[in-house]
């Protein structure tokens, strides 16, 4: 699937950081270090497959499928990108991932950061069927998530977002439009 990637310009010398973010948040979390930690090395933030401005493909229904398809998408990304080694830093669900690449391609990462990681708890043994109403909930409210108004809404979503919470570009937590 197609990943969105934020990219400071290339620098010689160290080796490249690769940021994957966490659950419920996408690449704009590390607006507010891209520029200090691109004074060192080149900075990759990326939207992880599913979030952000990356692509929603479906996921297999089993989680050692879902752990497959986020490292080979990592990988192709990391093909595409020409990028032998790197330094892989991931928070929450994303240090989840860098794990597992890691696990998977250890010749590619130079240094893993974890910044407060986890993983998917083992499925619970269902004995009984949940209901028909709680189904039929689950199925119609599935495609949906907390940003899905802000996504609907496509270009007009970051004014959206100025409008219902202008503090945050006070906080400059909105993405500069030079990223």
């Amino acid at each position: 699937g197609k990943v969105r990637t934020l990219k400071s310009p290339q620098v010689n010398g160290k080796l490249p950081l690769v940021m994957l973010h966490g659950m419920g948040a996408g690449a704009a979390m590390w607006v507010l270090n891209i520029d200090s930690l691109a004074k060192f090395r080149q900075v990759f933030a990326i939207d992880v497959l599913g979030f952000g401005r990356s692509s929603r493909p479906a996921f297999p229904s089993d989680p050692e499928g879902v752990e497959d398809m986020y490292v080979a998408n990592l990988e192709e990304w990391r093909k595409e990108n020409s990028l032998d080694r790197f330094t892989l830093l991931g928070h929450s669900f994303g240090g989840y991932i860098a794990c597992l690449y890691t696990l998977r391609y250890p010749e590619r990462v130079g240094h893993l950061v974890l910044a407060d990681p986890w993983g998917f708890p083992p499925m619970p043994d269902r004995t009984e069927p949940l209901p028909l109403r709680w189904r039929l909930v689950i199925n119609v409210l599935k495609p949906f998530n907390i940003f899905s108004g802000l996504r609907a809404a496509g270009p007009l979503g970051p004014s959206l977002i100025n409008k219902i919470r202008p503090d945050l570009q006070k906080k400059k937590l909105l993405l500069p439009n030079k990223y």
